[in-house]
């Protein structure tokens, strides 16, 4: 039971965490300082019920900073992102990992060289380097970069993210409109869907307002046929 408890509560936040809502001017084309807040719900053999924020700011060096945080019942998750801004691409100069869950812990940090072009991966105080090329993002960056492709009318989506010690390829891609209820009201909305391989089992799916210059306002991911975990937007500032 406990190891079942912990692998929903983990992975209800890690979902939770998926991704955060870039604020894309429409006059600007530039992303904007936001503050927003979702409720997650994780259905499977044992239900939970959380809350998720995410902000994002910009220091007096012109990097933008991406954090999120999401808590439910035993466990919570803390991630940010630190990275500049050319033209819309985001170039991550560090990640930050720290999950809670019945007591333990588990934290990564990556840091981003671009003149060598590697990342050291720190993960529990064990440092490696992984060569990595141009264009290559984090496990938060990416899906603020999404958000910013799907605002400037792109259709397919295809990103490297530096995850787990490795290069993993993510694909998306636009497959409708939809009119989402949340309680910060109802928002007509461009649904992504994630592209799996050789998984039928798998589905993720996005929605984003243009009314709230793309916001994320719902995500749905099913993990089994069984486990789902939804995040619904409750509030937003910007």
């Amino acid at each position: 039971m406990r190891k079942t408890i912990t692998h929903l509560c983990t992975a209800t936040l890690a979902t939770a965490i998926i991704f955060s809502p870039a604020i894309y001017a429409a006059d600007s084309g530039a992303i904007q300082a936001f503050q927003a807040t979702y409720s997650v719900v994780s259905e499977g053999s044992v239900s939970l019920k959380g809350e998720s924020t995410r902000s994002l700011s910009q220091n007096e060096q012109q990097q933008w900073l991406l954090q999120s945080q999401a808590s439910a019942l035993f466990a919570s998750i803390k991630e940010s992102s630190r990275f500049s801004l050319d033209q819309n691409r985001i170039t991550p100069l560090q990640y930050t990992y720290n999950r809670k869950v019945l007591g333990k812990t588990r934290k990564a940090n990556l840091s981003f060289d671009w003149q060598t072009q590697t990342v050291t991966n720190d993960v529990e105080n064990k440092p490696w380097k992984m060569e990595i090329q141009p264009g290559v993002l984090d496990k938060l960056s990416y899906q603020l970069q999404l958000q910013t492709d799907v605002a400037a009318g792109k259709k397919e989506f295809t990103y490297a993210v530096a995850d787990g010690g490795r290069l993993k390829t993510y694909s998306f891609a636009v497959t409708g409109e939809e009119t989402i209820e949340t309680p910060a009201g109802n928002f007509k909305s461009i649904r992504v869907e994630r592209i799996y391989k050789d998984n039928k089992d798998r589905q993720t799916l996005i929605w984003f307002a243009p009314a709230l210059d793309f916001q994320l306002v719902k995500l749905f991911r099913q993990e089994k046929k069984d486990k789902t975990y939804s995040l619904l937007l409750k509030k937003t500032d910007s």
